[in-house]
């Protein structure tokens, strides 16, 4: 049986991916059977940057995910710790995971069980108002769903067309990106039909659009936020859960000021609307 490891790391690009060998099933196996309590730990809130590691056992009966780590239990109730994420990330192969990105996972590897879910205990903070009329509504309902998901991204997310393509900026332009920064991505989302803007405070009327906003974790990956209509932003980081708070649990009033993670730069607003074009 061939065993399928997805490193949960991305909002924009696609997620590393690769198969053990069958010496490294054997060990995982070992691993799993020798020290159960390291696939036990409490799972951690989901959010920019590394979420843990996901196992799909492939040619069984399902195919489905068996074992996650930090960011939710899956098929058994299997979550890994550290010990087993240290064991997965030495699996990768060496060009599939840049050294910056190995570094990053490493640096996340704590305990877990020590941690809470913030946005259970913080109070909401006021949101500004919106000024743009065809602002959406914030719908995880819609876009939480097994159907849409694991296949569209912040990118889709930011620009409310669940297209399911994973959309990349540009692509439906014939633009590949290959230079993750801020200049590269705001043009690719300019052949789309995206037009910058100098903030959100300005209205918008009827057919005009809403905001949305750009942030890049340098030469890595990309991710949008977007303005909803009771004024606070959410977003969707690549294939986990849409939601309308950061890194730190907060209700997010501005993307520019809230907890991104390694998505440390901020490149700027947008508006997109209807008229947009993304695949």
């Amino acid at each position: 049986m061939a065993v399928h490891v997805t490193l949960e790391i991305f909002s924009g690009r696609p997620n590393p991916s690769w198969i053990l060998s069958d010496s490294q099933v054997k060990d995982l196996t070992r691993f799993r059977e020798t020290q159960p309590k390291a696939f036990r730990r409490a799972a951690a809130p989901a959010a920019l940057g590394y979420r843990g590691f996901t196992i799909r056992e492939i040619g069984g009966d399902t195919g489905k995910p068996t074992i996650a780590s930090r960011g939710r239990a899956l098929l058994g109730g299997h979550i890994a710790g550290p010990e087993v994420e240290e064991f997965l990330l030495a699996t990768a192969p060496a060009q599939s995971i840049e050294d910056a990105i190995r570094k990053h996972v490493r640096s996340q590897f704590v305990n877990w069980t020590k941690l809470i879910d913030l946005s259970k205990i913080l109070k909401p903070l006021a949101c500004p108002i919106c000024k743009a009329a065809d602002a959406p509504a914030y719908n995880p309902a819609f876009w939480n769903t097994p159907a849409i998901q694991p296949y569209n991204n912040c990118y889709n997310y930011a620009n409310n067309q669940a297209t399911n393509t994973f959309a990349q900026p540009g692509r439906a332009h014939g633009i590949t990106l290959s230079n993750l920064q801020c200049a590269p991505v705001s043009a690719a989302a300019q052949a789309d039909g995206l037009q910058p803007v100098p903030d959100f405070s300005a209205t918008r009327t009827a057919g005009q659009g809403w905001y949305v906003a750009l942030v890049i974790w340098p030469n890595t990956d990309y991710h949008w936020y977007r303005q909803d209509n009771v004024g606070c932003w959410s977003h969707k980081p690549g294939q986990t859960a849409a939601r309308n708070t950061d890194n730190a649990g907060k209700t997010i009033q501005d993307p520019k000021t809230c907890d991104r993670g390694p998505y440390t730069q901020f490149c700027g607003y947008m508006a997109t609307g209807s008229w947009v074009r993304i695949n």
